[in-house]
């Protein structure tokens, strides 16, 4: 009412109080709409409706006096109208303007901007016909609003399948215009329907066909249409019939949502999850699987599995992969391959195990992490291949070379003792018949039969070494197993007691009782008999005589001495043939010279060494070195 003089008020003031419905008059900001606009009149008949409206003067708003309007949808329909220059209409009961005298009737509530700066509020009763009316519009209107705002597209046809509408989502998802897809029938050839395998669609199972035709709701059906440009594009839909209030069919209509995106998805997860399926079924064939918790403990294994470690499902499902351990590995090889696989990393590595039955066999080994719902490790998936050919060839060709060099040393002192001991022997045997048969005095030829049982002796000595020899070589495929080495200990030296008794040795053991290595029994036996009979031998037959006897573990490896203060060794002289065959170093009569050579060879075979130092008239340290797991010595 900007701009207006008071006669004009008046006039405009004295007109709205005769009429016979309410008026109200606000003040808004310019240019747009506040649910806090001012009223700044209200007539008689609005003073009637709302008997308990205060004074003009009193703050009263457009939001106080019609709480509804403050509602965010209405707001932005107000909004709309002010921008538009059109009225906002809304069927309200009177309950909503806080009336008891005329509860519960129903009111058209019309919103007008009548200035820049003022708006009006008419509110009329309504007839009954008045009423639907304006309810139905009010319908319409939002059900326009709601179907435009829709994503999937609607269309309503006719008994005979005419479609009488469509919204905007189903021209975008039909790309069609609206003028094109109305009028048109739902069954007709040119929208070129498919199945699946891009058949023409049946006409009789198109949803719309199955409500109209049965009466049915349809869900969930799916079909392509064919677009202009002859791609396929892949529809979901529903539909159901549509009756009118005395049950007649009147219609039907069906709701479509465009899942091309979703079904091309699907067909790709299809192909991968065929592919995936194929792999995994291709793995399970030609590898060893197994799958464990996130501890370890084996949750799932394949027939390959089973098979290798000889163990049954009931049997090795629920335990912890430990239950392979061949303890092959050390420590830091596990605690390595823990931190990777945790850490979200794929392992690759070979792996030893040991099976039920006591076997060993090497896998070329995968392990995948495998992730929960969270992405949080939930298992662990093991694929391997089981290489113990490969790996134990080149370790067997090693084992021969070693096996091979020692045997060729055992040959060439057997050759040794052939062509120079035995045909010493030989030689003296002919030189001393020839005597016999050139002598004619009894006790000369008695001499001489002295002479031959001697040489016969020491030929039977010389073939006793023989076979001591060969008896090294026939041990050299013998089975390893794990010994105590303070038990051989303690066995050797009762075998010694009473050659350390009558002597008066004192004998140390510092051998502790958790050393243990793997070996030949019957080698590790004969060692420590040679070095601790050697020093009971060569003892100095005085106070004060003694044998040590240490063993500590490092690096893998086992080093045990043992040490004497005996008659010693001169190594400037004789320290080249310390080992050598038929080698004697003091004038003791029980000495052959081949204990130490057996030794040498003895421990060599099982992948060790034997060093000596000694000092003549002080005494001598044999220091032996074996490998903890001599097989793994031998492979390097």
């Amino acid at each position: 009412m900007s701009g207006t003089n008071n006669s004009e008020r008046n006039l405009f003031f004295g007109f709205a109080n005769q009429l016979n419905h309410s008026v109200f008059l606000f003040e808004t900001k310019e240019g747009s709409f506040d649910v806090s606009a001012k009223l700044v009149f209200a007539n008689e008949k609005a003073k009637e409706t709302h008997p308990n409206l205060k004074t003009v003067n009193d703050p009263m708003t457009i939001g106080s006096l019609f709480p509804f309007i403050m509602e965010i949808g209405n707001q932005n329909q107000v909004h709309s109208c002010f921008q538009n220059n059109t009225n906002f209409e809304e069927v309200i009961t009177i309950s909503g303007l806080h009336s008891e005298k005329t509860n519960h009737q129903n009111f058209l509530f019309t919103l007008s901007r009548i200035s820049c700066t003022h708006c009006t509020v008419l509110i009329e009763r309504l007839s009954d016909v008045l009423l639907a009316e304006k309810a139905l519009k009010q319908k319409e209107t939002k059900l326009n609003r709601f179907l435009k705002t829709m994503i999937n597209g609607v269309v309503v046809v006719n008994t005979e399948g005419q479609i009488l509408y469509a919204n905007d989502s189903a021209a975008n998802i039909l790309e069609l215009e609206l003028e094109t897809i109305e009028n048109r029938y739902f069954s007709s050839r040119e929208w070129k329907q498919i199945d699946a395998n891009g058949d023409p669609y049946p006409i009789e199972k198109l949803p719309l066909a199955i409500a109209l035709g049965k009466g049915e709701t349809v869900y969930n059906c799916e079909h392509g249409i064919v677009s202009e440009g002859g791609k396929p594009k892949w529809l979901n839909v529903n539909a159901t019939p549509i009756y009118d209030e005395e049950g007649n069919l009147e219609g039907a209509t069906a709701s479509f949502l465009d899942v091309t995106e979703l079904k091309n998805t699907q067909n790709t997860i299809q192909l991968q999850n065929k592919k995936l399926t194929s792999i995994l079924d291709a793995i399970e064939r030609s590898a060893i699987v197994s799958v464990t918790d996130a501890n370890g403990n084996i949750t799932r294994v394949n027939s390959k599995f089973l098979n290798l470690c000889g163990y049954s499902e009931s049997e090795i499902i629920g335990k912890n992969h430990r239950i392979l351990n061949a303890a092959y590995h050390p420590k830091e090889f596990w605690s390595a391959l823990w931190k990777e696989i945790k850490s979200g990393h794929t392992w690759e590595g070979i792996i030893k195990n040991k099976s039920k039955d006591g076997n060993y066999f090497w896998l070329q080994t995968f392990i995948h992490p495998l992730y929960d719902e969270k992405n949080q490790i939930e298992s662990f998936l093991s694929i391997r291949f089981d290489i113990t050919e490969e790996i134990e060839a080149p370790e067997n060709t090693k084992r021969m070379l070693h096996f091979t060099g020692i045997q060729n040393n055992r040959l060439q002192n057997f050759a040794y003792i052939v062509s120079h001991n035995i045909r010493q022997h030989s030689s003296n045997f002919t030189s001393l018949v020839q005597l016999l048969e050139d002598s004619n005095p009894e006790e000369d030829k008695t001499k001489i039969i002295q002479m031959l049982h001697t040489s016969s002796v020491q030929l039977e000595e010389t073939i006793t070494h023989l076979n001591d020899i060969i008896s090294i070589n026939q041990m050299l495929n013998k089975p390893m197993e794990i010994c105590s080495l303070r038990n051989e200990v303690d066995k050797t030296l009762t075998i010694l007691k009473g050659s350390i008794e009558s002597r008066n040795i004192q004998v140390e053991v510092r051998v502790p009782n958790e050393i243990e290595c793997k070996t030949i029994p019957a080698y590790l036996e004969s060692i420590l008999l040679n070095l601790i009979s050697n020093a009971v031998k060569y003892v100095r037959l005085k106070k004060g005589a003694f044998i040590r006897i240490e063993a500590a573990e490092k690096n893998e490896q086992i080093v045990f001495t043992v040490e004497d203060n005996g008659l010693g060794i001169n190594l400037q002289k004789h320290g080249n043939k310390i080992f050598g065959m038929f080698k004697t170093f003091h004038r003791n009569e029980d000495a052959r010279g081949i204990g130490l050579f057996i030794t040498k060879s003895q421990v060599e075979v099982l992948g060790g060494s034997i060093a000596l130092t000694s000092e003549e008239g002080k005494g001598s340290v044999f220091r032996v070195t074996l490998p903890k797991h001599p097989e793994r010595s031998l492979r390097a």
